[in-house]
């Protein structure tokens, strides 16, 4: 072994990563950035400059000016911020999953930088839509608080941002004073006075080719600049949440060179997999299409009146509106936490499911975002995690999509549900409290035994006592930073288009080899040459509860059964691996991460 590596390995010996220690000012800073770099031109998309760029509609540039280059990849950098900060050792790339911004990570995040002591940064992806949010009302909102210094100056701030976002009409009194205010207006980026640009599916066809091509080459530019910085000796690992499991597997199984004849496999170009409470990818649907069909499918995603490019509709909730209103819900369950709700007064609490969550109480500012995302009140198993319990009056018991979860009622008083922390040693338990109690009394339970584990090749079921490990305000906190908790156009044609293949194109590149001599548009060829070390963590209570969730994933590649790694932690739902205080996934990954540094500097 070299001089050098000798000298790398022997802070690690004496295992100084474990653990934070002393900065300058007598503390250890974990510091943000929200970074935008340069990226993988796709031709069609603006700022481009080639022959098929698509044109940015008027309502693109009102929120990104009158030349936008969307050519961009962005990240959060999370790092340890002081003067004596080594260069990292290892960098973790992580890309969110379903609906998510890269803000979901931060606190697991700064555990993990905290932990060791700046010698591993995260870098976690904001997905390309990502930069067509119109977060005006947000930022006037957030400056009209900075000096507010009355509680009706701090109301009016947030209704300001609210009218921006969801303004009043004869239905819906959002500040209660018997008139229809009008809508927030201000300036866009062209310097006109408009109030909140919603783009529609024509204005941003140019998503028609925001596929896994293009998010793969963005993701190779943060991967490439990594490597830069940590060099040969150091680690460079990807990662996902979620569906970001499937993108991490797409990645990893990508050929990024255009030849037939050469193979640059994602790879090749890390060191270690991270999958967080998802299972990563699978093999091509019967349905995958042939190279004539998909190239027709995408003509009609570029095409005005064509398919959707983004998700417009779920579950009833518009994602362009619930990215708005979760922020608002931030600034007002920061400010204002005691009061009535503001967002339960606007027209996206009027259907769908936020209608059959929230229609039969009234909230605080503080509750209304615990009961959407709590394991025990929320119906969609993406969207939980365990924040705590709001037992201050009936919760009738109840299944939705496959789901079962409480509906809260207000009590006979009518006073507003309010919400108890994660931590409040007073959280209803079942016992003595029973699952399903009656519709007038009963309150339930936020802590439940689901009872011991299965076998590991059982279907996957919840297990083990749940745990309340997630602290609301670290979830407020992230509603209204620069990489936020719901990405509001979230691309869904030509990324489902794509996903019909999971992580295996290898018979589309076949065609398309013998058609035309090029590769072709997706070339997902290189699953199962995959050898990487995987780490696989999920929770008892999550959407990845058993052994069995991460197997069809693990036996496509060719990692060796050594180098795959399972961690099941009982009681965390499908968000606490991101969000709970004292992470149990931190002293797992920070293992892993200690041993593969260790082995690489080994190595001859």
């Amino acid at each position: 072994m070299s001089h050098r590596r000798w000298m790398l390995l022997l802070p690690l010996l004496a295992l100084p990563v474990i653990g934070p220690a002393p900065c300058p000012s007598g503390g250890t800073h974990v510091a943000q950035q929200y970074l935008h770099a340069p990226s993988y031109v796709e031709p069609h998309t603006p700022g481009s400059g080639a022959p098929e760029e698509v044109a940015a509609s008027d309502n693109v540039q009102s929120i990104l000016g009158a030349t936008p280059d969307l050519n961009r990849v962005s990240y959060v950098r999370t790092f340890l911020d002081h003067a004596d900060a080594p260069t990292p050792r290892a960098i973790l790339i992580l890309v969110p999953g379903f609906l998510g911004g890269g803000g979901t990570f931060s606190p697991l995040a700064k555990q993990l930088v905290r932990k060791f002591n700046g010698n591993l940064e995260v870098w976690a992806v904001d997905r390309r839509p990502n930069l067509l949010e119109d977060r005006r009302g947000t930022a006037y909102a957030q400056q009209a608080l900075a000096s507010a210094t009355t509680p009706d100056e701090v109301r009016d701030a947030i209704y300001a941002g609210t009218f921006f976002y969801l303004p009043e009409d004869d239905f819906f009194d959002t500040n209660e004073n018997g008139e229809v205010d009008p809508p927030t207006e201000l300036p866009d980026a062209l310097g006109n006075p408009r109030s909140y640009v919603e783009l529609a599916q024509d204005d941003v066809r140019f998503m028609a080719h925001w596929g896994v091509d293009t998010y793969v080459r963005d993701w190779k530019v943060l991967v490439d600049r990594a490597r830069e910085i940590v060099g040969p000796d150091g680690l460079v690992l990807f990662g996902g949440h979620s569906m970001g499991t499937y993108w991490a597997s797409v990645f990893a199984a990508y050929d990024f060179d255009p030849d037939p004849a050469v193979v640059d496999a994602g790879y090749s170009h890390i060191d270690g997999i991270v999958l967080l409470e998802g299972g990563g990818g699978r093999g091509p649907s019967a349905t995958a299409p042939t190279l004539a069909t998909y190239e027709s499918r995408v003509a009609d995603l570029e095409a005005p009146g064509g398919p959707p490019v983004f998700l417009g509709d779920f579950q009833g909730i518009a994602p362009p509106l619930l990215g708005p209103a979760a922020e608002i819900a931030g600034l007002a369950a920061s400010q204002l936490p005691n009061e009535s709700s503001i967002v339960q007064r606007t027209r996206i609490f009027s259907g769908g499911t936020l209608a059959l969550i929230f229609g039969f109480a009234t909230f605080d500012n503080r509750a209304i975002l615990g009961a959407f995302i709590d394991d025990d009140l929320q119906p969609i198993g993406a969207f939980r995690g365990s924040f705590g319990f709001s037992d201050n009056g009936p919760n009738v018991f109840g299944s939705f999509a496959g789901s079962t979860f409480y509906s809260l009622r207000n009590a006979a008083s009518n006073e507003l549900r309010t919400w108890k922390e994660f931590d409040d040693p007073t959280l209803p338990s079942c016992p003595p409290h029973l699952v399903n109690e009656n519709a007038t009394s009963g309150t339930g339970c936020a802590l439940l035994d689901n009872g011991p584990r299965p076998l590991p090749t059982a279907t996957p079921v919840t297990w083990g006592r749940e745990a309340e490990v997630s602290d609301l305000d670290d979830l407020i906190a992230i509603q209204t930073a620069p990489s936020n908790f719901v990405e509001w156009y979230f691309a869904s044609g030509r990324p489902n288009l794509d996903g019909s293949y999971g992580i295996d194109s290898s018979a589309l590149v076949a065609e398309s080899v013998a058609a035309t001599g090029s590769e072709g548009p997706l070339v997902l060829t290189q699953n199962s040459h995959v050898n990487v070390p995987v780490l696989c963590i999920g929770g008892s209570n999550g959407l990845a509860p058993l052994e069995s969730s991460f197997a069809p994933y693990l036996a496509s590649i060719a990692t060796p059964a050594a180098d795959q790694q399972i961690a099941l932690l009982e009681g965390y739902a499908h968000l606490d691996v991101l969000t709970a205080r004292h992470n149990g996934a931190v002293p797992v990954m920070t293992d892993w991460v200690n041993r593969l540094l260790v082995r690489k500097l080994l190595a001859p």
